[in-house]
């Protein structure tokens, strides 16, 4: 502190670390400078000097500053007894660490855009990634639909998505609104969502990095890490517009809230500043629930933090009330924001809109009970038991005063957790190396760290009891689905900076972490010294530190391309969606006529650039994956012909008699062990036959009559785009001579000595056709 007064306030503040200075005073008499190993306080005292930068750092070393001198004399007025005003914490702009953190937000865009940009952008479509970004570009542009384009509050109640993603699909639409031009404003929107979602928590990252360490070259480092980690870079890639891109930047502001609240005392709730960290943290967890239909399990860890903060603030002597007062008048925000727009809006259903008032009560109750057992003295032991009690409790008694909600949350936990054969619902440890793919050793140079922060929690560190309880809750929350991977990929990145660091002090590159030589889990509060400036590395330093980055994170560097290029959309599925939707037009057909029945994960792609509807996939989930087991192709017609209009084909093993077999290897016609099939016309092949696609026709039945029970091959060479081979029915008389066979092509065939022309429109409309 360079503020005599702020020394005497704190010294006003924190009496018991006055006798620790005068002891820190003799020592720095006798030396120049000197180490916590020269002191006689205890490393938890010395943490607390530092933290106050009630002490300074010299060279290898600390010295006693002349403020703190000045006011252990006596010779300065403290201004405790003013009323604070409302203003923001002061702070020193290092340039340095501004443009460092301008290159490495810079890194994150670039992670973010530069694999997919050809991928999303081409030929003047928007060509978004992955399957379930599709349903929320259908949402925004049917809003901006009726809306004519422009933005009205009506709208937001009327949702088709009200108990799914609301908060999410209302800001695309208000940001869709503000740029204008309908469906090419929403596609554009949608695409660069993820990008700016990955930039604000590449930021929220830094700061919460800065705030537990106080250094900036751990912030700096997370948000390289951060950069680079494939699980959140895959997830936040242009184009990838799914919900879990809109959730991170929550609960990244949820965790820094918490943090900041964490490093505050009763002594704060006179300044303002620590109440509007409250109500960040009530907006931050409020996003969360409004966001997504199961943003109440990301909240979960904030409800294990409040139960255990307590614990710490009753063994050190602290009022639980007064100290988290701030926290839990966050809660009350979230709380009544959520209601706000269920009540409103409509948005979710009850069970998620009334989760933010139970953690609400919930940790009213906590600190009610903590603080009882504060006042009487109490143990530790007993306040933990009545928590273990309580919440035993309240499940069990749930069940019986609440059975609809009890019912609806087991319901919920078996659809999370249930496994549906989705790539996103493995476990991150897997047989197939699933978390070294999303991870690399990220994972690795996080846990030291982590195992030492929550050593620190243990300790009686509230920042770092809130930083490790987020980070251990996601792992194992990731560990039974990879699909959190991207919410844990925060926390590693958080403490895989530290520990690069510690690393890089380790082989003589840097200082060691400030944290580290504290000697303690404290930092700094808010308000106090900004973490010291950057020093600019030799080009030896900086090139060791970034061969020391590539051994530990260059598997991200290698795998973000490569997860990336999984989630685009290929040249060959555009061009087949592109290609249908032209024949679809040139056909004049419409929805439901010109439905695209497909493997699911591609299904919202393929109806959104076909026919417009890719609401949902259901459909085709329920009913395509027939056709790799069904051979009776006229009982599959009969039953789906009036819903699909084509069928995409995709190279899979199935057994030979399949019709997706029928269909892959020989279009359908006759086999040695089966007649061909009449009512599915191929008509377009892509150019590697990675999809073949067919349309559902009725077909022409051409009727004749020859010599009694013969039979016959009709045979006809078909030319389609991309590919050409030749048809083949079988035709057999009855025992008058008649005969009757459905085509499902047009053009000239001969059976027997008779011939029949078909046309498009015959095939097409079901029509008969006589030979003769």
């Amino acid at each position: 502190m360079t503020d005599e007064r702020d020394v005497a306030t704190v010294l006003a503040e924190r009496p018991e670390l006055e006798s620790a200075l005068e002891s820190i005073r003799s020592v720095d008499d006798a030396h120049e400078t000197w180490t916590y190993d020269d002191l006689s306080i205890d490393s938890g005292t010395f943490g607390e000097v530092v933290s106050e930068g009630l002490v300074e750092k010299t060279g290898d070393g600390y010295r006693l500053p002349d403020t703190t001198r000045r006011a252990l004399d006596g010779e300065v007025e403290t201004d405790k007894e003013q009323s604070p005003g409302l203003s923001l914490p002061a702070f020193d702009v290092d340039s340095r660490a501004a443009g460092a953190l301008a290159g490495a937000l810079a890194l994150v865009v670039l992670f973010r855009t530069v694999f997919s940009y050809g991928d999303v952008f081409r030929n003047g479509d928007v060509v978004l990634s992955g399957n379930d970004p599709y349903a929320y570009r259908y949402y925004v542009e049917q809003m901006l639909a009726g809306t004519g384009g422009g933005f009205e509050l009506a709208v937001l109640s009327e949702m088709p998505s009200a108990k799914g993603e609301p908060f999410m699909i209302a800001t695309l639409y208000s940001l869709s609104s503000l740029i204008g031009d309908g469906a090419s404003a929403a596609g554009t929107v949608l695409a660069w969502y993820p990008v700016v979602s990955a930039f604000v928590t590449g930021l929220i990252v830094y700061l919460l990095a800065v705030k537990l360490t106080d250094d900036r070259r751990v912030g700096l480092a997370s948000v390289v890490f951060f950069a680079t980690t494939p699980a959140h870079a895959m997830r936040t890639s242009l184009g990838y517009a799914d919900h879990h891109a809109f959730d991170y930047p929550w609960l990244a502001l949820t965790a820094l809230a918490l943090v900041m609240l964490a490093r505050r005392d009763e002594t704060d709730l006179r300044d303002p500043w620590t109440w509007a960290v409250g109500l960040g943290l009530g907006i931050g967890v409020a996003g969360q629930i409004l966001a997504w239909e199961n943003g109440p399990a990301l909240v979960f860890p904030l409800a294990l933090y409040v139960g255990l903060v307590v614990l710490q603030d009753v063994r050190a002597d602290r009022s639980p009330l007064e100290s988290n007062a701030p926290l839990l008048g966050g809660l009350a925000v979230a709380a009544a924001l959520t209601q706000l727009a269920h009540s409103q809006f409509g948005w979710h259903t009850d069970f998620v809109a009334f989760t933010p008032i139970l953690l609400f009560v919930g940790a009213a109750g906590a600190l009610a009970v903590a603080e009882a057992t504060s006042r009487l003295g109490l143990s530790v032991g007993v306040l933990a038991n009545v928590e273990i009690i309580g919440a035993v409790g309240g499940l069990i008694g749930a069940q019986f005063v609440v059975p609809t909600f009890w019912a609806d949350l087991t319901r919920r936990l078996d659809r999370f957790f249930g496994l549906r054969g989705i790539v996103e619902t493995k476990a991150l440890i897997t047989g197939d190396m699933m978390w070294f793919v999303l991870l690399g050793f990220v994972l690795f140079l996080a846990l030291p760290p982590l195992v030492w922060a929550s050593r620190r929690a243990v300790d009686g560190s509230k920042s770092w009891l809130a930083a490790s309880v987020y980070a251990w809750f996601f792992i194992l929350l990731g560990a039974f689905q990879i699909r959190f991977v991207g919410e844990l990929a925060t926390f590693t990145a958080l403490f895989a900076g530290f520990g690069f660091v510690w690393l890089a002090h380790v082989v003589d590159l840097t200082d060691a972490p400030t944290a580290f030589e504290a000697g303690t889990a404290t930092t700094a509060r808010d308000g106090g010294e900004e973490p010291p400036q950057l020093r600019i590395p030799t080009l030896r330093e900086a090139g060791t530190i970034f061969v020391l980055f590539l051994l530990v994170g260059g598997v991200g560097i290698f795998q973000v391309p490569i997860k990336t290029d999984q989630l685009t959309i290929s040249d060959e599925a555009y061009g087949t969606a592109a290609w249908m939707d032209e024949y679809a037009v040139g056909q004049n057909l419409t929805y439901p006529d010109n439905y695209v029945t497909s493997r699911w994960g591609r299904n919202r792609m393929f109806n959104y650039f076909v026919n417009g509807e890719s609401r949902s996939y259901q459909f085709a989930q329920n009913n395509h994956e027939t056709l790799f087991v069904e051979s009776d192709g006229e009982a599959w017609y009969q039953k789906h012909g009036d819903r699909v209009g084509f069928i995409v084909t995709e190279p899979l093993k199935t057994d030979k008699g399949t019709l997706h077999s029928r269909l892959r290897n020989v279009y359908g016609s006759k086999t040695k062990n089966y007649d061909g099939l009449a009512h599915y016309q191929a008509v377009y092949v892509s150019p590697s036959d990675e999809y073949k696609v067919f349309r559902l026709v009725p077909g022409a039945r051409i009727n004749g009559t020859a010599a009694p029970n013969q039979a016959t091959i009709v045979e006809k060479e078909i030319e389609i785009s991309g590919a050409s081979f030749t048809y083949r029915r079988l035709v057999k008389t009855d025992r008058t001579g008649s005969y009757a066979v459905r085509m499902p092509y047009p053009g000239e065939y001969t059976i027997w000595n008779k011939t029949a022309t078909v046309s498009q429109r015959n095939v097409t409309n079901g029509e008969t056709v006589t030979a003769d």
